[in-house]
C-alpha cells in the first residue's frame, strides 16, 4: 500500500481517470500517419500534431468536470484557467513521445505535475503498457501495473557498469561520446518522463539530456518521481534544477541514482544551461 496522504490519493484518483480518458482518445491513432498531421503551433513554439491536440483535449475535459480548479500550463495551449479559484497549478505534457506514438513505437506517456502550497504530486502514465508511476513529495514514489511497488533507484556504483539513456544535438555530440567511452550502454528511447521513471525504478542508472531544449512540462513529474525514489536531479552544471513554470526556459538535465552523479557531470562538461 502506498503512503500517499488523503490529498495525494485524491490527486492520484483524478490522474487515473485522466490517463484512462487519454488512452481511449488516442488509441485509434497509434501507428497512424494521420495522427501526425500538424494542426497548430503550440505555446512552446513547436508544431502541435493532431494526436497531441486530441490527448490534450481529453485531459482538459476531465479537469473541467472534476469539480476542482486548476491553472494549467500545457505544452500545446499554454496557460489555461479552469474554475474561478484554482486550487492547483498543473504542468501538463499530454503526450510525451509523440514521434513514437505516431510511428507505433511503444514508448510514450502522459505527464502530469500538480502542486499548491501544501502538496506536490507527479504522475507519469506509460500509455503503451498501462503502467503508472507516481509520487507525492515526502511520501515516496510508486509504480502500479499488475502490482504496486515502491520505487527505489539502482545500487550500481561504478560508471563502467551504468546503463543510461542520453540525448544530445549537434554540434555538442562529443559530450555524449565521452559518456559512451565510460558507461556500459547507452539508449535513446524518446520519452523524457518515462526515462526518468525508469531511472526511479532502477531499470536505468541515469538519464542525461544535454540538448538544452527541455521544458518545465517535460520534466516536472518525472523529476519528482525520481527524487522520491532517492535519485538525484540537477542541470548539467550539477546545480539544482529550478522549475518556475516558465514555458520558454530551456534546460539540460542529469538524473541518476546518485552513485556517480558527479562523474557524469564531469564527463559531459558544463556547456549546457
Amino acid at each position: 500500500m502506498s503512503n500517499l496522504s488523503p490529498k495525494g490519493r485524491q490527486l492520484k484518483s483524478l490522474c487515473d481517470s485522466i490517463s484512462a480518458a487519454v488512452l481511449d482518445s488516442i488509441k485509434t491513432m497509434i501507428g497512424q500517419p494521420s495522427g501526425g498531421l500538424i494542426v497548430a503551433i503550440g505555446a512552446d513554439g513547436t508544431p502541435t500534431k493532431r494526436i497531441d491536440q486530441i490527448a490534450e483535449n481529453a485531459v482538459l475535459f476531465n479537469l473541467e468536470h472534476s469539480g476542482l480548479g486548476f491553472n494549467v500550463l500545457s505544452e500545446e495551449r499554454g496557460e489555461v484557467l479552469i474554475g474561478h479559484e484554482p486550487e492547483y497549478y498543473l504542468l501538463l505534457d499530454p503526450l510525451d513521445g509523440t514521434f513514437n506514438a505516431i510511428n507505433g513505437i511503444p514508448f510514450y506517456a502522459l505527464s502530469l505535475f500538480l502542486s499548491n502550497e501544501k502538496c506536490r504530486f507527479g504522475y507519469v502514465f506509460d500509455l503503451a503498457r498501462g503502467e503508472k508511476y507516481y509520487a507525492e513529495a515526502g511520501n515516496g514514489a510508486y509504480a502500479e501495473g499488475e502490482s504496486l511497488q515502491r520505487l527505489n533507484v539502482s545500487k550500481t556504483s561504478s560508471l563502467k557498469d551504468f546503463s543510461i539513456s542520453a540525448y544530445t544535438l549537434r554540434p555538442n555530440t562529443s559530450r555524449i561520446v565521452r559518456l559512451g567511452d565510460r558507461v556500459r550502454r547507452i539508449r535513446t528511447l524518446g520519452s523524457t518522463s518515462l526515462e526518468l521513471a525508469l531511472v526511479a525504478s532502477g531499470k536505468l542508472d541515469a538519464f542525461v539530456d544535454v540538448r538544452g531544449t527541455l521544458r518545465v512540462v517535460d520534466v516536472a513529474a518525472g523529476k519528482l518521481v525520481l527524487e522520491e525514489a532517492q535519485g538525484v536531479v540537477t542541470n548539467s552544471k550539477g546545480k539544482e534544477l529550478y522549475l518556475n513554470g516558465d514555458m520558454w526556459i530551456r534546460t539540460d538535465l542529469v538524473g541518476s541514482n546518485g552513485q556517480s552523479h558527479k562523474e557524469l557531470i564531469e564527463l559531459i562538461g558544463s556547456d549546457g544551461n
